[in-house]
């Protein structure tokens, strides 16, 4: 009898089992692109979008978390196909938005010039201060470098998508978004870069030498960059990314995003967008599944 029982309590434990729904499986995809994701054997090292990642994945047991490496052309071609996968650090643009469905995170000052000192006569600015990306990538007494299929921001993807345009600008596939350009600037192969003050702060510290170039401010480049999550424009992707905004959408949550934005940006940043980006990081906790369309 008793052997009767356990066989039959055996059967019922195996048939809950099988029974019981799947864990959900969540890919999450990044590209080495200090400091926004730093991975270390392919899982989210000390990068400030590593940091986000890590933060959904522990207030997320029920899921099964897998991380993968992947270039940015891989990654969008991957969420194009409709794969069940998230880019943990997606700069959000239109042409994106018919693909994905994106929970901003980080509001980032925009990308700048990085220039060699010994190029700057090359170089006009108007009356802010500002340098105009049409006059500089259709200047041929400069070489620029930029990374094919990474977006810049409206003022610089504008003038890379003119029809016809004969851009003296040197554009490179790179699995990490472009990490040795900055050196390239720095030996002479290329005179200017179009880069984010945070990347080259970060550089800085790994390289001194770099705090030779200079950074100028872009014409038409004001407004804050926006990164964060992007999923396949699917019922799956939609899912996900209102579970994602669920978890990110705490008080907890918002001053993890903000200190982790404002600790990796330089002070004088920090003295002029801070504010900016608390409000926008506020902004976007508010939960609001309308959002998401």
């Amino acid at each position: 009898m008793a052997l009767l029982l356990a066989s039959a309590l055996a059967c019922s434990a195996a048939l809950a089992q099988a029974a019981a729904p799947a864990q959900p499986t969540v890919i999450w995809l990044s590209s080495y692109f200090a400091p926004v994701n730093v991975p270390v054997e392919g899982k989210p090292g000390d990068g400030i979008a590593d940091r986000i990642t890590e933060y959904v994945v522990a207030h997320w047991p029920q899921a099964q978390h897998q991380f993968v490496r992947a270039n940015p052309t891989r990654i969008w071609h991957m969420l194009g196909q409709e794969a069940t996968m998230c880019d943990t650090a997606a700069l959000r643009t239109p042409e994106r938005e018919k693909l994905a469905y994106f929970r901003d995170v980080f509001f980032s000052p925009p990308p700048q010039l990085i220039i060699r000192p010994e190029a700057l006569d090359r170089v006009r600015l108007n009356e802010q201060g500002q340098v105009d990306p049409v006059e500089l990538m259709n200047n041929p007494d400069l070489r620029g470098v930029i990374v094919k299929r990474r977006a810049y921001g409206p003022a610089v993807d504008r003038v890379l998508r003119q029809p016809g345009g004969r851009l003296n600008v040197e554009q490179l596939a790179s699995p990490n978004y472009g990490a040795g350009t900055l050196k390239m600037v720095l030996l002479g192969r290329a005179d200017y870069l179009i880069e984010y003050d945070i990347t080259l702060a970060y550089a800085i510290t790994q390289d001194a030498a770099l705090a030779r170039l200079k950074v100028l401010p872009l014409k038409g480049a004001e407004n804050f960059v926006v990164t964060g999550f992007a999923c396949p424009r699917t019922p799956w992707g939609l899912a996900t990314i209102r579970r994602i905004d669920a978890i990110l959408s705490t008080p907890e949550a918002a001053a993890l995003i903000v200190n982790t934005e404002l600790g990796a940006l330089t002070s004088a940043s920090v003295a002029r967008y801070g504010a900016q980006i608390r409000e926008s990081v506020r902004r976007a906790s508010v939960v609001d599944a309308e959002r998401f369309r």
